[in-house]
């Protein structure tokens, strides 16, 4: 992890020490586009795209130090008649001249974990306007506390559409710290040759990549700071009959292997409305097994996705399902995960759902509102605001707190006034346009009988 900050120029940052004043601030740097970055400057470059809301903020492009660069070699063509195809592609690569890019996520993670509780709020916002899935439980690099950082989902809005009974489209708008809606828990046991997160993506937006993935741009084997984040996306239907899920459904993603991160897996579990383990198969004396039993035992749905499998949906019972990856179509097994999804949502054995402010009951996790100064003086003084509002129409507002902007109009003769002036400003503009065009134009006849009068 030092290292990474090193690399990154945060060595010099502790944990919420990097505020919004330190990234808003005009430079050099941040007045130009930037497609590529030397990697000193991927901090700055990263905060410039996510505040602008660049959906492709995570997609840098890292200009290599030359001291990892391999030597040119030349293109011309050498004719030998002694040339051995295996000793030139087999020949090993020097493995400490290979440059390793720093992964997309561990800079996402490095700002979340220097930012103070403004900016982590700041950064999530913008994160979620860019359709990217967001942090839920984050554990801390060096301590290993989880955090729940509440405050940064304090400013966002989900709304969406669905059919009632009648077949009426309604449309639904809410802050998701409140919303109450399904939740469907994805995590995985050893190592999988399938990506999990690039299948969740499937399920809540083909086109764009919610979860950073395996297979997304920037992408290595060298990530740090993900392991034990549990990650949170909505797919929000649109109330047409091509809506994957006709209601709001909340994705969680816990990253790395769950056998290393028993707490997070025992909250989210408990909380899902719907478990979805990946896994290669199923060892009788593996410790993994132990918890899949029991979750099998449990009312509420699980679906197993077997990645050394062939075979297709299968339900075993009510509320279990299996699904094997191996050698299949993603959109096949899309389809099929999408059905068992829905399969478990409409049953009456799916009859839980999530709300992400829950989170902050459980005692063994951090609460960012709770620990943070900033964050819980912020709350309550908003709390406080509100609570001089409570239970008074807005005349009485107005007179309280706006007595220098006098009386309060009412809405009525506001909305006459607007009216009236509105129809005399178009009469006016009507009439001079006629009268314009009559003196231009004197063959051309007009009857100001025909254009509106009082």
């Amino acid at each position: 992890i030092q290292h990474l900050l090193h690399r990154l120029h945060l060595e010099g940052r502790q944990q919420n020490t990097l505020t919004a004043a330190d990234v808003l601030q005009l430079t050099e740097h941040s007045l130009h586009s930037h497609e590529s970055c030397a990697e000193e400057e991927l901090i700055q470059t990263f905060l410039q795209k996510l505040l602008m809301m660049n959906y492709r903020a995570r997609y840098i492009n890292v200009i290599e130090n030359n001291e990892y660069t391999q030597p040119n070699l030349s293109d011309s063509y050498e004719e030998k008649p002694d040339v051995d195809i295996f000793m030139e592609m087999c020949e090993p690569v020097d493995g400490r001249k290979t440059f390793h890019s720093v992964h997309p996520m561990d800079v996402q993670m490095a700002v979340f974990y220097c930012a103070d509780g403004f900016l982590k709020q700041l950064m999530v916002t913008k994160l979620s306007q860019c359709q990217y899935a967001l942090p839920l439980l984050v554990p801390d690099p060096f301590t290993n506390q989880i955090e729940f950082p509440l405050w940064t989902f304090r400013e966002i809005n989900k709304s969406w559409k669905m059919k009632n009974a009648n077949n009426e489209t309604i449309s639904q708008m809410q802050p998701v710290y409140k919303a109450q809606t399904p939740m469907v828990f994805f995590f995985r046991f050893g190592s999988v040759s399938s990506s999990k997160s690039q299948l969740m993506n499937s399920l809540i937006n083909e086109k764009h990549n919610t979860f950073f993935h395996s297979n997304c741009p920037g992408s290595s084997k060298t990530r740090v700071m993900m392991d034990g984040v549990v990650e949170i996306a909505w797919y929000c239907p649109s109330g047409k009959n091509t809506d994957k899920f006709t209601d709001c459904v909340a994705f969680c993603n816990l990253h790395d292997d769950a056998g290393d991160h028993e707490k997070q897996l025992q909250i989210l579990t408990e909380m899902a409305s719907v478990n979805v383990v990946l896994l290669p198969q199923l060892e009788r004396n593996d410790k993994s097994t132990t918890i899949i039993q029991n979750l099998y035992k449990n009312r509420k749905p699980l679906i197993c996705l077997f990645t050394e499998e062939m075979s297709t949906l299968t339900k075993t019972r009510k509320g279990k399902y299996k699904i094997g990856l191996k050698g299949r179509n993603q959109s096949s097994v899309s389809e099929e995960l999408r059905r068992a999804i829905n399969g478990c949502l409409l049953s009456d054995v799916s009859c839980s759902t999530f709300r992400l402010e829950d989170l902050s009951k459980h005692t063994d996790i951090r609460v960012d509102e709770e620990a943070d100064g900033d964050c819980s003086k912020g709350r309550e003084a908003a709390q406080q605001m509100m609570s001089l509002l409570e239970n008074k129409n807005l005349t009485e507002i107005k007179e309280s707190f706006l007595p220098c902007q006098g009386n309060l109009i009412s809405k009525e003769l506001q909305a006459a006034a607007f009216g009236l002036e509105h129809i005399m400003r178009e009469i006016g503009q009507i009439y001079e346009s006629c009268s314009s065009v009559n003196k231009n134009k004197e063959d051309l006849q007009l009857n100001f009988s025909f254009l509106p009068s009082l």
